[in-house]
């Protein structure tokens, strides 16, 4: 089409051209060169690209894809076993004072605790792109955003002992001020531990959500397309939010010879929980192999007040590995029947989110991706 409408631009230009004079000749000359130039740049030159270059075949062929892995990807694992807990706690300085004056409940002794799921959704967030040549659109790629949600999940707290605390109203007066300043404050009226001869169950609602990244290659075969899984990030699950949830620093991963520490942001190194890494280069776990895994957080503040349980989950099973309130620490292994890729997660509660009835509930987990494979 473009050298269609040059050469009927030359053609009516250079009529009149050919009407001159044989004096105007080297006016002729140059002025066939210029528009013979034109007609060279044109010639050979390819229409631009489509853009968007996406289909919905596009799509279908990356969801096909995806079809054997969702197993794996499934954030649900996480309500999955109990928090075998079986602890007594006392009470601290935050339990003396109230703002309100209600009386103040706290469990005194937990014997377990676990998760009821709620209404689960899933949603894949596809981005379509290109990574050499925006031009002839080389190295196609899909980058999805993988979300998991879950909405009424149930946590069930069994205990047999409960501390109540009373309060009542009392007066201080500052008579450094004139005239003098009365403050109304609440005092602790009466203690009680009391306990129960059957097991008592308290529930706590919430909702979560989790965030992962995938990365996927396009390919084409004749008359075919599809997409290919090559890189994963690890996922995680914050509740309420960033704000409100515990902050998880690093992971230690150790072994014989090994360490290998995981931080939440993308890193130039490939150690962030959220950095995009090869299916074949990830975490490599034998079978039976002992790793130890350490967690360390930059909350609470005030570890009087509060303090973190630190839990370790593989192949369903939980284990509570907390040696302090900023810090766990334990040994999993995987057996023969958990190769493949699997799973390490690391779930981080406040106390507060355990032992106060009325507190509401929040925690963080990572699902640490990992290679499983046989001695």
């Amino acid at each position: 089409m473009l050298n269609r409408i040059i050469k009927n631009v030359l053609a009516n230009l250079l009529l009149p051209v050919w009407r001159w004079r044989a004096g105007n000749s080297r006016v002729v000359f140059t002025v066939l060169i210029f528009f013979g130039g034109i007609l060279l740049l044109g010639c050979g030159r390819t229409a631009p690209p489509i853009w968007p270059w996406w289909t919905a075949e596009d799509s279908a062929a990356v969801r096909e894809a995806l079809k054997p892995w969702r197993a794996f990807l499934n954030s649900s694992y996480i309500t999955g076993d109990t928090f075998r807990l079986g602890f007594s706690v006392g009470l601290n300085y935050q339990d003396s004072s109230s703002r309100t004056g209600d009386t103040l409940y706290k469990f005194a002794h937990i014997i377990r605790a676990w998760i009821e799921p709620g209404d689960s959704v899933h949603q894949d967030i596809y981005q379509f792109g290109v990574t050499v040549d925006t031009v002839t659109m080389a190295d196609t790629f899909c980058q999805v955003i993988y979300q998991d949600s879950m909405s009424g999940c149930r946590l069930q707290v069994e205990y047999d002992t409960l501390w109540v605390v009373g309060f009542r109203p009392d007066t201080i007066v500052d008579t450094t001020k004139s005239p003098p300043e009365t403050t109304i404050v609440q005092r602790v009226s009466y203690v009680e531990r009391r306990g129960f001869s059957e097991i008592q169950q308290a529930v706590k609602s919430y909702n979560w959500g989790s965030r992962r990244w995938l990365f996927l290659r396009r390919d084409t075969l004749p008359e075919t397309l599809y997409y290919s899984l090559i890189k994963i990030s690890g996922g995680y699950v914050r509740i309420p939010n960033a704000e409100g949830s515990p902050q998880i620093s690093r992971v230690i991963f150790s072994k014989p010879g090994q360490v290998d520490t995981i931080f939440y942001s993308p890193r130039s190194d490939g150690k962030g929980l959220t950095n995009l890494r090869s299916v074949d280069s990830l975490y490599l776990v034998r079978v039976g192999e002992e790793i130890t895994v350490s967690v360390v957080t930059s909350t609470p503040q005030d570890t009087v007040a509060d303090k973190n349980r630190f839990f370790v989950m593989i192949s369903q099973k939980k284990q509570d590995i907390t040696i302090g309130a900023k810090e766990g620490k334990g040994v999993c292994r995987f057996s023969a029947a958990d190769t493949g890729y699997q799973h390490i997660y690391i779930e981080v509660l406040p106390a507060t989110n355990l032992l106060y009835p009325d507190a509401p509930y929040n925690g963080t987990v990572w699902m640490i991706p990992v290679r499983v494979v046989s001695e």
